[in-house]
């Protein structure tokens, strides 16, 4: 990278950095904190639960996907839109309408206090991991790809995500996340342009001509059957984990006003997996005809071909976009980890403290405490990526990484089933967990390629590919059979439950079938629209003006146009924003002058 794209990456950082203090007065309560009062505008939270998704991961791990197998790694995105038209159609007022301030809430009401406690800090220490492998993945992939040293990284990352999500909780992560949404869109258009415009490359049509075979023919890479195995378990993977009361989106649909805004935030997900996430693929794809051996340019990663996507930047942006890219990556790894932050928080704190420690603590004191929570929690993260930098070998850290994938199904099958059906006894949520995370544990012993081979006794061996897929989709399929049979087996025990847990059952699928009143639950605690639209317009007018200051570096025009490109898209976006937002505050002037 050049020094100007090292000044592009710190004027980020220190952008991000200071999204905290800017918002820190949207909070004047707990609910405020925790999920902005749940009155932030719709499409705010469709871009964070967006985002939360769209992690560092798809620009190294997923790009490697998209460099190795092409048009297979689609199956991935049909697989979230149909598990977010499922939350459209399904959950998305559902999460709203329980009208809690966390997701964990809705579990108490749902399942009782000891299903409280044990998924409140579940996901606590979860999030902790997975931060921590969030920070470091990323790290080390800067170090191997640019140089960067990875401590330093790590801090560095770790601090601003910190003390961002400490000062402006709820509302700082959400509105970050918008706006590093359009960082990710503006370079990953300019770096498609790029791409289809280069003249060894000729447009779309050229791009499929030079594209190998099994790219465009999965079968060369795995058996049919094999496809269409791994494609279920995926899609069953994506619809049960998208649709749970705590998971990225059902922790967010408590942000908006009401049923209707969750559905609406849902599309924004929808249409970035539709249209943003394919569009995104193709310099990866591209990379296999710019850059065959990867591993020859980037010997100092596990797996080189995750620098497929950072390998077309270097080959095709100017000077200062570079640098833009790697904010991209950053933006996408500081959205998932304050995700963990501000969720991890608030169920430590709505969920634990006032309902173990005190009973009685302020709005003031349940801020306090979470801010506090936010610190400990990100030095932890800090010192959880350090510990795995200092890991010699990779097999604990392979194994992490699997355990996290295995929590999925059996901690979130109960929390969507539980959604829709009543006659389960309390115990049927903590105890289907139990149950899956011990198969889990079973499942990862016995599946090795020995077995899986031995299992389908293929006339030809199955290749590292296939037995990857296969590992995959064994377990996934398991697991959700099984967790899916243990929970509706518990509904056999449901006439033995006491007459006050079912009458709090019922209370509570009675409140989250019933639509908000706005004008009775929502009166006191709403935000000003206009306030958030003027200030969201002034910090992407903020960010895409900088954008712009880079046409003074020395570049060739054509560079400067594509500079042009992604600032105006940036700086265009929130001069809409603070035009809607002036046209809001005057009507609502309007209408008290004249009530």
């Amino acid at each position: 990278m050049s020094i100007y794209d090292y000044v592009v990456v710190i004027f980020y950082l220190a952008f991000m950095f200071l999204m905290g203090p800017v918002y820190k007065k949207f909070s004047r309560s707990a609910s405020d904190f925790f999920r902005g009062g749940g009155s932030m505008l719709w499409w705010v939270v469709g871009s964070s639960t967006f985002m939360s998704t769209f992690s560092a991961w798809s620009f190294t791990g997923g790009a490697a996907k998209a460099y190795e197998t092409g048009t297979f790694f689609l199956l991935l995105f049909a697989c979230n839109i149909i598990g977010y038209v499922f939350t459209y159609f399904c959950t998305a007022a559902r999460f709203r309408q329980m009208r809690v301030v966390t997701a964990i809430e809705g579990i108490r009401k749902r399942f009782g206090n000891t299903n409280e406690q044990i998924f409140a800090w579940l996901p606590i220490f979860a999030n902790l991991i997975l931060g921590g492998i969030y920070l470091y993945t990323i790290s080390i992939f800067m170090y191997g790809v640019f140089g960067l040293n990875i401590s330093v990284l790590i801090v560095v990352l770790g601090t601003v995500v910190c003390f961002m999500t400490i000062f402006g909780g709820s509302w700082a992560a959400t509105a970050g996340d918008f706006v590093q949404m359009l960082i990710v869109l503006s370079i990953t258009l300019v770096m498609v342009f790029l791409t289809l415009t280069h003249p060894q490359i000729g447009g779309f049509s050229g791009l499929l001509e030079k594209l190998p075979e099994q790219h465009l023919d999965w079968s060369l890479f795995d058996r049919p059957w094999v496809v269409v195995l791994f494609a279920l378990t995926l899609l069953i993977n994506q619809l049960v984990q998208n649709n749970s009361m705590t998971t990225t989106g059902g922790a967010k649909y408590v942000f908006v006003k009401n049923g209707r805004d969750a559905q609406r935030s849902t599309l924004i997900s929808i249409f970035g997996y539709l249209i943003l996430s394919p569009i995104w693929m193709i310099p990866a794809v591209a990379a296999t005809f710019f850059h065959p051996d990867l591993a020859a340019e980037f010997p100092m990663l596990n797996n080189p071909n995750e620098a497929a996507y950072v390998a077309m930047a270097q080959t095709l942006l100017p000077s200062g976009l570079l640098g833009l890219l790697v904010c991209a990556i950053f933006a996408a790894t500081l959205t998932t980890i304050n995700t963990f932050l501000n969720v991890s928080s608030g169920a430590f704190v709505r969920n634990f403290y006032i309902r173990v420690v005190n009973k009685t603590a302020s709005e003031t004191k349940q801020i306090q405490v979470g801010r506090i929570f936010i610190l400990i929690n990100g030095i932890l993260m800090i010192l959880m990526a350090v510990y795995f930098q200092g890991l010699k070998s990779t097999p604990l850290f392979d194994l992490l990484l699997i355990a996290a994938a295995s929590i999925g199904i059996p901690s979130t099958i109960p929390l969507f089933f539980g959604i829709f059906v009543k006659k389960t006894p309390a115990w049927s949520a903590w105890s289907t967990m139990v149950f899956g995370f011990a198969l889990a544990i079973m499942l990862r012993i016995i599946l090795t390629p020995d077995f899986i081979s031995a299992v389908f006794s293929p006339e030809t061996a199955f290749t590292g590919q296939e037995l990857s897929d296969l590992n995959i989709a064994i377990t996934t399929g398991v697991l959700f059979v099984a967790c899916s049979a243990w929970y509706f087996a518990s509904m056999l025990f449901y006439r033995w439950e006491t007459k006050a847990y079912e009458q709090q059952v019922e209370a509570f699928f009675v409140e989250m079938n019933t639509p908000i009143r706005m004008e009775e639950e929502h009166l006191d605690e709403q935000e000003s629209d206009s306030r958030q639209y003027n200030v969201l317009g002034q910090l992407c007018l903020i960010y895409g003006g900088f954008v712009l200051l880079l046409n003074f570096i020395p570049n060739s025009w054509e560079s400067r146009l594509y500079i042009s490109m992604c600032g105006l898209l940036i700086f265009s976006v929130g001069v809409l924003l603070r035009v809607i937002g002036s046209k809001i505050r005057k009507r609502t002037l309007t209408s008290l002058q004249y009530s």
